[in-house]
């Protein structure tokens, strides 16, 4: 059986945006993947946000059109797994925000691990390694030669001042 992996929203903005800066490393990355036959998951949430950034002058050079961004979802949810939230996700969520106490933005990043635990999803491949690194039940994927500057820069929640602290 092939290993999982589950894609962060950025990836897939930066697969399609050409004219970001992360575009040629992560899409070797992604081929790379690709290669290596893993089974591929997003969720819902990944699909939304993904059409919130695409479609938005203020985070993406060229933003996407109503029926780009419609024809993109449907590409994604043909090519990959596509988590469902239920009520074990949630429960998974709520355990996660209890055990790292987890607030405000935040909690998008926490649905995301739970989402990949209710699947036995081990790996995260995202840009955002700082916003994901506190959780002990994932692994991450960085990018070849990625700093944690480059990580925090391009965090989706930069002005937020919400940390994880799992001592809770």
């Amino acid at each position: 059986m092939p290993d999982k992996i589950f894609l962060d929203t950025n990836i897939l903005v930066y697969l399609v945006d050409e004219e970001n800066e992360f575009h040629p490393a992560v899409k070797e990355m992604f081929e790379n993947i690709l290669k290596e036959e893993y089974e591929i998951w997003i969720s819902r949430q990944i699909l939304r946000e993904y059409a919130v950034v695409i479609s938005r002058k203020e985070l993406v050079e060229k933003p996407l059109r109503a029926k780009q961004v419609t024809d993109d979802i449907a590409r994604w949810e043909q090519s990959f797994n596509v988590i469902d939230e239920t009520q074990e996700v949630t429960d998974n969520l709520k355990y996660l925000i209890l055990n790292y106490n987890v607030k405000g933005k935040r909690i998008h990043d926490v649905n995301i691990v739970a989402s990949m635990l209710k699947h036995s999803i081990p790996l995260l491949f995202t840009y955002n390694v700082k916003d994901f690194k506190a959780f002990k039940e994932i692994q991450l994927l960085e990018l070849p030669g990625q700093t944690e500057d480059e990580s925090e820069s391009s965090n989706r929640d930069q002005d937020s001042e919400i940390q994880i602290n799992p001592e809770g």
